[in-house]
C-alpha cells in the first residue's frame, strides 16, 4: 500500500523483464529498476513532465527502438528511456535517486515519501480540483510517492497499490516533515503582525501539540489567544474543553500505575440490572437478558483474540472463547449505552445521560485520544495487549469497544 510508512513487497509474476510489448492501461503495472525522467515529447529530453522512483509502478503503452511509451500513477502519459522493467518490486532503490524528490527518511527500507503541510487537506478521486474529495488528509501525514511531476500544480497519486481506491493531492502541498518547534518559531514571527498568517501557523500548532503533551496546553493557549485577537470564532473548536483535557493529561501515571489503578476499579457493565464482569460471563446471565447466540463475529480483527461463539442484541455484542484452564468464558466486546446498559468504573456510573467533562474529570488522566483525526473518542489501555475505546456525541456517553492488538 503506498499510504504505509514501510513497503512490504510481493511477487507478482516471475521477475522477467518486459520487451517491446504495449500494456494495455488497467492491467496490473510493470516496475522500473532505475530512477529517470518522464518526457512529454518522444526523443526530446528538453521537455520534462515529471520524474519516476525506483520501483514506480507504469503501464506500458507502446515501445520504440529506444523508449517506451508509458502512463504513470498520477495519469501522466509521456516517454521514458528505455530500460529493464520487472514484473515484481523488491524494495531497491537505483544508484542516484535523488532525495529531494524522493526521500527515503532514516531507514533505507521506507518507502519515497514526504509530508502534508496543510490542514485539512482535501483528497480526491482524480487528478483535478473538479473531483470528488473522499476525505481530508491531516497536517504532517506522511504520503509514499513514486512519480512527481515538475509542472506547475501537478498531481501526486496516494492510494492504494493497484489503484482500486485512488486518491491524489496537489504536489505543492507536500514538503519536510513539521516539528513543533519549526512551527512555532514561524509563529512568533507573525505574532501580532501578520492576523492571517498568525491564524494558519497557529491552526498548525494546535494539530501538531496534540501529538505531545508536553507542548499542547502552550499550543492551545496561543490558539485562544490568536482567535480572541481576531474576534473570530471556530465553530469546530472548543478550545475551552481542548485546554480541560490538556490540564488533565498534565498528570499521567506512569503504565504501571496507570494499569494498577484500572484494575482497582473493577470495571464492569450494569446490563439491566444484572452485574458482568469480564472473564466470568456465563452463557446462563446471556439467556436471561435474552440475547441471540451467533457462531461468528462480524467484522472481528483476525488476531489478538479468537472467540468461539458470540451473543448479540442490536449493536451489543459478548464473546465466548476458552481460556487457559479450558473453562468457556465471555467478555463484553460492544455495547450502546442506555438507561439499562451502563459501565461502572469505580463509583461512575457511565450510561447515556453520562457527560463527557464528567468522564473526563475523572478518568482524563488514563486515558489517551486522537482529538484532530478522531475527537471524543477516549482510549484506555487494557494491559499491554489492547484498550477500551468509549465514545461520546453530543456530550453523551455512546458507545463502548473493547478492542486487541494484532
Amino acid at each position: 500500500m503506498l499510504r504505509t510508512g514501510y513497503i512490504l513487497f510481493f511477487v507478482l509474476f516471475t521477475c522477467l523483464p518486459i520487451v517491446g510489448m504495449a500494456q494495455p492501461a488497467g492491467d496490473r503495472p510493470v516496475y522500473t529498476s532505475k530512477w529517470g525522467h518522464l518526457y512529454r515529447i518522444e526523443n526530446n529530453q528538453m521537455d520534462l513532465l515529471g520524474i519516476f522512483s525506483t520501483e514506480a509502478p507504469v503501464y506500458v503503452l507502446d515501445s520504440s527502438q529506444t523508449q517506451y511509451q508509458v502512463q504513470v500513477s498520477n495519469g501522466d502519459i509521456g516517454f521514458i528511456n528505455k530500460q529493464p522493467l520487472q514484473r515484481a518490486m523488491y524494495g531497491k532503490r537505483s544508484a542516484g535517486e535523488p532525495a529531494q524528490y524522493f526521500y527515503r527518511g532514516t531507514q533505507g527500507s521506507q518507502c519515497p515519501h514526504f509530508f502534508v503541510q496543510v490542514s485539512e487537506l482535501r483528497v480526491r478521486n482524480a487528478p483535478s480540483v473538479s473531483s470528488t474529495p473522499i476525505r481530508r488528509a491531516r497536517l504532517n501525514e506522511m504520503v509514499c510517492i513514486d512519480y512527481i511531476p515538475l509542472y506547475t500544480d501537478g498531481w501526486v497519486y496516494v492510494g492504494d497499490h493497484f489503484h482500486e481506491s485512488p486518491e491524489f493531492i496537489q504536489a505543492k502541498f507536500l514538503g519536510s516533515e513539521l516539528t513543533y518547534d519549526k512551527v512555532l518559531k514561524e509563529y512568533l514571527k507573525v505574532r501580532n503582525k501578520d492576523q492571517k498568517q498568525e491564524m494558519v501557523l497557529v491552526g498548525r500548532l494546535r494539530e501538531i501539540a496534540w501529538g505531545n503533551d508536553e507542548k499542547l496546553k502552550q499550543a492551545l493557549i496561543y490558539w485562544q489567544e490568536t482567535y480572541q485577537n481576531a474576534g473570530f470564532q471556530d465553530p469546530k473548536v472548543d478550545i475551552d474543553f481542548e485546554l480541560f483535557l490538556a490540564d488533565r493529561f498534565q498528570n499521567r501515571p506512569t503504565f504501571d500505575l496507570l494499569m494498577k489503578e484500572v484494575e482497582e476499579m473493577r470495571m464492569h457493565f450494569d446490563w439491566k440490572g444484572m452485574l458482568l464482569y469480564d472473564g466470568k460471563i456465563t452463557d446462563n446471565q446471556m439467556k436471561q437478558l435474552q440475547m441471540k447466540r451467533m457462531e461468528d463475529i462480524p467484522d472481528m480483527p483476525e488476531c489478538g483474540w479468537e472467540p468461539l461463539y458470540y451473543y448479540k442484541s442490536d449493536n451489543n455484542i459478548v464473546a465466548f472463547e476458552e481460556n487457559v484452564n479450558g473453562k468457556v468464558v465471555g467478555s463484553v466486546y460492544q455495547v450502546s449505552f442506555s438507561n439499562d446498559i451502563a459501565l461502572r468504573m469505580g463509583q461512575e456510573r457511565i450510561d447515556m445521560n453520562y457527560e463527557e467533562k464528567e468522564f473526563v474529570k475523572h478518568f482524563g488522566h488514563l486515558i489517551s485520544t486522537d482529538w484532530i483525526g478522531a475527537p471524543h473518542v477516549y482510549r484506555i489501555s487494557n494491559g499491554d495487549a489492547g484498550m477500551f475505546i468509549i465514545t461520546f456525541e453530543n456530550g453523551k456517553a455512546v458507545r463502548y469497544v473493547s478492542m486487541f492488538y494484532c
